[in-house]
């Protein structure tokens, strides 16, 4: 379950063909080029220890790869509860007197933050799906932001590059968000030290957003070198074809069952290296990305809450 078996079944098969033509060859060919065949373990298994490196730094740099793209998730949760909570506190103090426009600048950082892991996942999962056209793609876009935009902010997000700028248009929402919260507190009665020192942590805050977001496309757009892995697959088919052949002229028959187990291992690493480097689609195998946007929208309205509640209690 949840493994990458289109990457390993054609191997496999095509293995299966090479140990039956081989079987059936032997008894043609005659017991002196079988006997030949036997006798060359010693010169296939020296091929066995470079494969053996080749799929450990694979295996390895995947596992690294998925890490980090856990830990930029990780951080772009992370900075979205500091921003939230940050930027709510900073519109709810008692330093101004149009409340009405306080409380429209705290929805209005909420919703937009809330927006951006949303459009983040959008722009790192590839454009198309199978059984998905544009205009799904695009209905399941609209159902996922919900009513957090209005109809007008909607399209404006959707047009943006076919998604490709969305995360851009987000942060550019949040800057002009955070320089007018700034300027709001400089028309009250905020000392200027204040106002400088909430500017500049949103904008810090912000930048930091911008930064797990570019270490996520990172991941995402820069595989393995393709010289590597063409390299690594050379020689893994070499050593499993001229394996499977000495071990079909040594055991006979009864050997089939074994090596197909053995080769689906050795397949498998590199099946699940290419499942992990880009651990950002629809798999089992990759971030739950949807689970990241919940999160954050939780997060935010806890934090929406806690923070009203307070300043009703403190207004009786």
């Amino acid at each position: 379950r949840d493994r990458n078996v289109s990457m390993i079944w054609l191997p496999l098969l095509v293995l299966l063909g090479w140990d039956v033509l081989w079987g059936l060859a032997f008894p043609l060919l005659g017991e002196g080029f079988r006997d030949a065949i036997a006798k060359d373990e010693s010169l296939i298994t020296p091929l066995l220890l470079p494969v053996s490196f080749l799929l450990v730094f694979r295996l390895g740099r995947a596992a690294v790869r998925y890490w980090d793209a856990r830990a930029a998730a990780g951080k772009l949760v992370e900075i979205c509860r500091v921003l939230v909570s940050t930027a709510i506190v900073g519109c709810s103090t008692e330093t101004t007197d149009n409340h009405d426009t306080d409380a429209k600048m705290r929805d209005d950082f909420a919703r937009w933050i809330c927006v951006f892991p949303i459009a983040v996942k959008n722009f790192l999962r590839p454009p198309n799906r199978k059984g998905w056209d544009d205009s799904s793609r695009r209905n399941k876009h609209i159902f996922e932001i919900g009513q957090l935009l209005s109809a007008e902010e909607i399209n404006e997000l959707m047009d943006t590059s076919d998604g490709q700028s969305e995360p851009i248009l987000v942060l550019n929402r949040l800057r002009e968000l955070a320089f007018d919260a700034s300027i709001r507190r400089a028309t009250s009665s905020t000392t200027p030290s204040i106002q400088d020192a909430f500017y500049r942590q949103l904008n810090q805050e912000i930048d930091i957003l911008t930064g797990a977001w570019g270490a996520m496309e990172r991941i995402n757009a820069t595989p393995l070198p393709f010289v590597y892995v063409v390299h690594l697959r050379t020689f893994l088919v070499l050593y499993l074809l001229l394996w499977h052949m000495e071990a079909i002229a040594r055991e006979g028959w009864i050997a089939v069952a074994i090596l197909l187990s053995a080769s689906w291992a050795l397949l498998g690493i590199e099946a699940a290296a290419v499942e992990c480097e880009r651990p950002f689609r629809w798999e089992c195998s990759h971030l739950p990305m949807g689970r990241v946007c919940v999160v954050v929208s939780q997060h935010v309205a806890q934090t929406i809450k806690n923070v009203q509640h307070r300043y009703q209690n403190r207004d009786k």
